[in-house]
């Protein structure tokens, strides 16, 4: 899918999450709450990992799939989850290293707005020789995706007007919120919404100077989407 459009829209800030768009996660994430959940006696749908587990808060995550269990419960379970998340390795998604190092090149700042927290952050960041301008992550915020909170306090960090924002996300629950934030948004392997467009990698991404409907601050260049 492209965007048409015949004005390109203005964007000061790129703001990217993180599991699901920089690094494929998802299955580590998954296999993280799956395997807790099995110590526990739980055992969840697929369309429940996707409704509460891709893209969420982990209070989202806690609230909904572990109703029975006491606060103290919760944080035991979460803490295992986030230590098997932190040993595992990540790669990187098709084309983001390369499609952030060209954003570099720009005058537009690039953000991180992640649901994860300082220690997997930072290990990641390790791995991949990463660095943003601002990053956002679940300890910054009360509410957490799909709430818009963290956008928008990634803008307000930024001093960026929402419309002048694009953000990647890949989960629908990082979508609401970014929606709801008022950013663009390009959904990564996510087709749910056909109103939003969506790119299968960053590789589908080129940033040039014609027929790009994004237009980035004080260039003549922009990002277009190649169709498929």
């Amino acid at each position: 899918m492209s965007v048409t459009a015949t004005v390109a829209k203005k964007i000061d800030a790129v703001l990217f999450d993180l599991d699901g768009v920089i690094i494929d996660s998802n299955k580590a994430i998954i296999s993280a709450w799956l395997t807790t959940a099995e110590e526990y006696g739980y055992s969840f749908t697929q369309a429940e990992v996707d409704r509460y587990i891709i893209g969420a808060s982990h209070l989202f995550t806690l609230d909904n799939l572990f109703p029975d269990r006491s606060d103290s419960e919760k944080k035991v379970i979460h803490s295992k989850v986030d230590q098997r998340e932190e040993e595992a390795i990540y790669r990187t998604i098709d084309g983001v290293e390369k499609f952030i190092y060209r954003l570099r090149n720009f005058d537009v700042k690039v953000g991180l707005v992640t649901s994860s927290w300082p220690e997997k952050i930072k290990n990641v960041m390790e791995q991949h020789n990463l660095n943003f301008d601002c990053i956002v992550c679940r300890n910054d915020v009360q509410r957490g995706k799909p709430d818009p909170q963290p956008y928008q306090l990634a803008m307000e960090k930024l001093a960026i007007a929402p419309e002048n924002c694009l953000v990647f996300e890949d989960s629908d629950n990082g979508i609401y919120s970014a929606v709801a934030a008022g950013a663009n948004c390009i959904a990564v392997k996510n087709d749910h919404f056909s109103h939003i467009p969506y790119i299968e990698d960053f590789n589908q991404l080129c940033i040039d100077d014609s027929e790009f409907s994004y237009q980035l601050a004080n260039a003549n260049k922009g990002i277009a989407i190649r169709p498929l």
